[in-house]
């Protein structure tokens, strides 16, 4: 005896001592019912049976794929009856009225297995039995076949997701590949907006790979990514990148310590840059970090104090925790009254001190020494002279 045959004899053993039991369950409760006169208003399942067992082969697909179900449904008029049982088909989920041969299925196996219950058990068992026949039929297998893809591959949706998350992935490493050849020339301060398109064609030739190659002919009708657009917006994104990490790292220090200075650009723009000084929680070392460059209208003391400050809260830098202010030795930074420094030590803590920059104190030392040395006089005037002539 085949594990089919098993299979279908001992389903249907199964079925026999599910319908006993279902006919005992109404005899109790028909008893009970009569006993107490207890109505039942709604609908109930009482009693829920499903069983599989798995086989070997192909012959195991009766078993795998379906389950045995057997209801008992009490009803508002007091009746009991119970279904019939079927398998729950697999079928159903694939076979719709848009596949090539639905018709013809259909007209063969009379909707049963599609849209219908399957009943017909007297003529189920044996291997020229209804079921055998339809197990070894091609719909059968094309169901099973389908149902084992979609298991694996998913669904159309779902697979069309997979490719779209696979081409995402692959778009974020090529675009790291450009920042990596774009972070090259920031670091090293060369001209980004006419060297980024020399510098991809340099990467796309010595790649042996053909990787960055492919990407840019794949992408070459939509994008190139090779433009001054392309450039400055990777330039905006590295920068917001290390700002967020500079400032995390400054807003965790306990104190700090702010450093600015004035100067005049080419242009003559007056351009005020502020540093600030912190110790740094993962290593311990101090660090000094740029926070930004300004461009300022007023030199007095009470302008720059308040551009300061307008900077560093929009940055949620924790002005109390400042202990030290740094500026070069000009009265408008070191004023003993009005001074920058001194309206930090008012607004914030008397415990604010102000440090001279060692840069300017060398520079002011230098000048003192070459007051006495003819040739150094001689010589920083007509460098002054120079300096004034071409500006």
């Amino acid at each position: 005896m085949s594990s089919g045959q098993r299979s279908l004899i001992s389903y249907f053993q199964r079925k026999e001592n599910i319908e006993e039991c279902n006919n005992n369950f109404i005899k109790r409760k028909k008893l009970n019912d009569n006993s107490n006169n207890i109505i039942n208003d709604s609908t109930t399942n009482r009693h829920l049976l499903s069983n599989t067992e798995a086989s070997s082969g192909m012959q195991s697909n009766i078993n795998e794929n379906y389950s045995l179900s057997a209801t008992i449904i009490t009803t508002n008029d007091n009746t009991k009856q119970p279904n019939k049982g079927e398998f729950r088909c697999i079928y159903r989920d694939y076979w719709k009225p848009t596949i090539s041969f639905y018709a013809e299925m259909n007209a063969r196996t009379r909707d049963v297995f599609s849209t219908q219950l399957f009943v017909n058990w007297k003529n189920a068992p044996g291997r020229c039995g209804t079921l055998q026949k339809h197990q070894e039929s091609t719909y059968h297998k094309t169901a099973v076949q389908n149902l084992s893809f979609r298991q694996t591959e998913g669904s159309v949706v779902q697979q069309l997701f997979n490719v779209s998350e696979l081409e995402r992935k692959e778009n974020c490493q090529r675009f790291g590949d450009l920042l990596d050849g774009v972070y090259f020339l920031f670091k090293h301060e060369l001209p980004h907006t006419t060297l980024y398109a020399p510098l991809l064609e340099l990467l796309s030739k010595i790649d042996r790979s053909k990787i960055i190659s492919t990407f840019f002919d794949k992408y070459r009708q939509d994008a190139t990514y090779d433009s001054t657009t392309t450039v400055k917006k990777l330039l905006q994104s590295t920068s917001e990148v290390i700002d967020k990490q500079v400032l995390t790292k400054i807003c965790e220090s306990r104190i700090i310590s702010i450093m600015a200075n004035e100067g005049t650009n080419i242009n003559h723009h007056q351009n005020f840059a502020i540093s600030i000084r912190y110790c740094n929680q993962d290593t311990g070392e101090p660090t000094e970090s740029f926070i930004t460059l300004l461009k300022i209208k007023n030199k007095d003391a009470q302008s720059i104090f308040d551009t300061i400050v307008k900077e560093l809260k929009s940055k949620n830098i924790d002005m109390i925790k400042i202990r030290f202010t740094s500026f070069d030795g000009a009265f408008v930074f070191s004023g003993e009254f009005n001074g920058v420094s001194v309206k930090f030590r008012q607004t914030y803590s008397d415990s604010i001190l102000f440090i001279h920059c060692c840069t300017h104190i060398l520079q002011l030392c230098l000048l003192s020494a070459c007051e006495d040395i003819l040739e150094a006089q001689e010589s920083l005037v007509t460098l002054k002279s120079l300096f004034n002539f071409i500006n």
